[in-house]
């Protein structure tokens, strides 16, 4: 038996010189290579019946003790299913299904709480019995619709949306329930007191302590060795030592179910299955809507589990397996086995690792595991009847234990304090408030950490000013250097991801500081960019009309850039709508948003009139000279209409322009014919600074948008300057030097803003 069984990856190297990777080819069917799925088909089946065995002894324990031989059965057959189906339809072809102890762990508690409900308190003992199949058998089958129906649709990806702390509480916990329901079965309903001062108690307390003894050799024995015959060899060696104790004393069976040794009810020979129509008529179905909840877990569970398995087969086995099959296949499985009043399952990947090790990559191994549970079956009860209660308790310890452990304790390593903290919480209160509100506790402190951790991530992105953000507009040095003295009065909030409740609130302060801060300049405008924002809830929208307000009783602007349709409608029915309010501007982009600010702040300090002819600007820009007039005789007036290409993208760079008058747009022209523009350009600026001095191709075309005045300078020109005019050919490469160092200034400052 191998209780090894996670649900994380194994690593890669676990199947090193199994027959499915090695060189050699494929040899005859022989004898020898029949043993090795033989072998591995009698251990699994000794696993299977085992844990059957142990699994009905949890469920059908005190007044429903009546069924266990039948829950022998229905459980044993849900294996077989579960086997048979998988192996036949797995994409890969080892896979080896179970029934799971998560599973059965849950719908034990549930089922005690469905019998321990007043409306079961007192029904007759086969009502309670068909109750307890129903709640089994509508887990498997409501397993086995839920995975058809997601593998159909491909929905199994969206569960590994489920937190990671919840699984593993959920895990955890059932773990703790199935060592609470294995002591439980063994103390029955003996007081505290009693397990002291009646015999009958004090004989389920040794009892207790007994199987309590056996669980640490079988864990210890397991954890030393990972051979797969330790705990089929530990538990059959058991067995026998108990028969070998009674002989020993002359106890007979009788005495021995007397003192609780071997179950409680002698069990009759032969298959003993629960009739479909038994269930159907005597079930109380209003105990089974009760147990919805847990029915949902089960199958939510069941999900996760199949789809991580399935993940680390993939990674074990180095190929590639269709998660959306698997959950077909496993769907088909378990409606099957829901049909026989049984347990839900999917397949095992310890056990699958298992069957390839010893048979390879071949279906052999599950069929053969198949017809040994088949040949066991009509011997189930008389097998059930015989296992001794401590070993059957012992083993439920050890599942329970191992899982505790591993999803638990293991994982305080793993998971930070916080999210750890949600794990140790859903045991803890399965154990003190009853499955379904440890459940309920479990996803609400789940949710609670989310928000809280969600909260903590920041979704400014960047918090800067026109300072260090620019827009595409090309300007003259005159007026980028206003803006550098004023670009202060902007800020601009860059966000990102989703904002809700607790994270808008970020944005709140971020504008609020602004507005506070004593020494910085008054704030005009506050650019707020939604263009990285995924979406945004009526909380986050009403932490925007707060920003609105704030800024409309500072006299300030609020510009709101870059918002998707959805998202405006969103801020829209929060009342922040921007029709007819002078304090709010919607634009399309980051880009007309900055745009817009600059245009305000150039327009609100006044044109600059102190230059009218093209040697006062070259004055203001590179400083006065008294051979300013000869530079602007020495370059060439060109006058434009609207659409003149004067840069043409692919042609040798081999001129200076200076825009004097108009406006032109910077473009890219793609393959297909589509334009895209790049830059906006406005009088003042010089282009082509680059290409004069390291040549080569243009790489973007720029087109006059409206009639223009451009002077141009040939490089030519500009050598034969250099050799005739030192002086003059100076103007003109201070004239490039100083528009380039411009440039990179502003490009730095954006550069350093993205980073901060």
């Amino acid at each position: 038996m191998t209780l090894q069984d996670t649900s994380l990856p194994p690593k890669p190297n676990v199947l090193r010189g199994s027959p499915s990777t090695s060189a050699s080819p494929l040899r005859p069917a022989t004898m020898t290579a029949l043993l090795a799925p033989l072998l591995f088909a009698v251990i699994a089946g000794i696993d299977g019946l085992g844990t059957s065995i142990a699994f009905a002894a949890l469920i059908f324990t005190g007044s429903v003790s009546a069924g266990f031989g039948m829950g022998v059965g229905a459980i044993l057959m849900s294996s077989i299913a579960l086997t048979l189906v998988i192996t036949l339809g797995s994409r890969y072809p080892a896979s080896i299904g179970q029934v799971r102890k998560p599973n059965v762990a849950i719908l034990a508690a549930a089922i005690a709480a469905a019998l321990a409900s007043p409306a079961l308190m007192d029904a007759p003992d086969e009502v309670r019995i068909m109750t307890a199949f129903a709640i089994l058998g509508t887990s498997a089958a409501a397993t086995g619709l839920v995975f058809l129906v997601s593998g159909a649709f491909g929905f199994g990806k969206l569960v590994r949306f489920m937190p990671f702390s919840v699984i593993a509480g959920f895990l955890a916990g059932s773990g703790c329930l199935m060592i609470q329901g294995a002591v439980k079965m063994l103390l029955a309903d003996h007081a505290l007191s009693d397990l002291v001062m009646t015999v009958d108690g004090r004989q389920a307390l040794a009892n207790l302590h007994i199987a309590l003894i056996f669980a640490f050799i079988l864990n210890f024995s397991l954890r030393r060795s990972k051979s797969p015959l330790v705990a089929p060899g530990i538990m059959l060696a058991a067995a026998l030592l108990f028969y070998a104790m009674l002989a020993a004393l002359g106890v007979d069976a009788e005495t021995a179910r007397s003192f609780h040794w071997l179950p409680a009810l002698p069990v009759e020979a032969g298959l003993e299955l629960p009739s479909p129509v038994a269930v159907l008529t005597h079930a109380d179905w209003w105990a089974v809507a009760d147990a919805a909840p847990a029915i949902a877990s089960v199958v939510l569970l069941s999900m996760v589990g199949l789809l991580l398995n399935t993940s680390g087969q993939e990674v074990a086995t180095r190929r590639e397996i269709d998660a959306d099959s698997e959950l077909r296949t496993t769907g088909l499985a378990n409606l099957l086995a829901g049909g026989f009043g049984g347990a839900p399952g999917f397949s095992s990947m310890s056990m699958t690792l298992l069957a390839t090790r010893m048979g390879g990559a071949s279906r052999l191994p599950g069929l053969a595991t198949t017809l040994v549970l088949v040949l066991m079956l009509p011997f189930a009860g008389q097998l059930a009847g015989a296992m001794p209660t401590f070993v059957a308790a012992g083993l439920m310890i050890t599942l329970g234990y191992d899982m505790a452990e591993e999803w638990l304790w293991s994982a305080r390593h793993q998971l930070p304090r916080n999210e750890w903290l949600v794990v140790l919480a859903i045991p803890f209160a399965m154990l003190v408030l009853g499955f379904l509100t440890g459940m309920a506790i479990g996803l609400a402190l789940a949710i609670i950490s989310f928000v809280y951790n969600y909260a903590r991530l920041s979704v400014v992105r960047s918090d800067t000013s026109l300072i260090a953000r620019r827009s595409s507009v090309d300007r003259p040095l005159v007026e980028t250097s206003h803006l550098e003295g004023r670009g202060d009065q902007v800020q601009v909030l860059e966000l990102q991801e989703f904002l809700f409740f607790g994270t808008a609130e970020q944005v709140v302060a971020a504008v609020r500081n602004r507005l506070q801060h004593p020494e910085r300049p008054k704030l005009r405008f506050v650019i707020i960019d939604f263009r990285r924002v995924s979406g945004l809830d009526a909380a986050a929208a009403a932490a925007f009309v707060k920003i609105r307000n704030l800024l409309a009783a500072a006299g300030a602007e609020l510009l709101l850039s870059g918002l998707s349709p959805d998202k405006r409608m969103t801020l829209r029915r929060n009342g922040l709508d921007g029709l007819g309010d002078a304090a709010t501007r919607f634009a399309p982009d980051l880009d007309h948003a900055i745009e817009y600010c600059e245009q305000r702040l150039l327009s609100d300090a006044g044109s600059d009139e102190s230059w009218r002819r093209v040697e006062d600007y070259l004055a203001q820009t590179i400083g006065p000279s008294a051979r300013l007039q000869d530079l602007v005789a020495s370059m060439e007036e060109i006058r434009l209409q609207p659409g003149d290409r004067f840069i043409r993208a692919g042609e040798p760079g081999e001129d200076l322009f200076l825009l004097w008058a108009g406006r032109a747009k910077v473009e890219a022209v793609f393959a297909s014919g589509k334009r895209l523009r790049l830059r906006t350009v406005k009088p003042g600026v010089v282009l082509g600074e680059i290409a004069i001095y390291r040549g080569g191709p243009r790489t973007a075309d720029v087109v006059a948008e409206e009639s223009s005045i451009i002077y141009r300078l040939a490089r030519r020109q500009l050598r034969y300057l250099e050799q005739t005019d030192p002086e003059l050919a100076l103007l003109v490469h201070r004239l490039c030097a100083t528009t380039l160092a411009e440039r990179l200034t502003i490009a730095n400052r954006e550069v350093k803003a993205l980073h901060e």
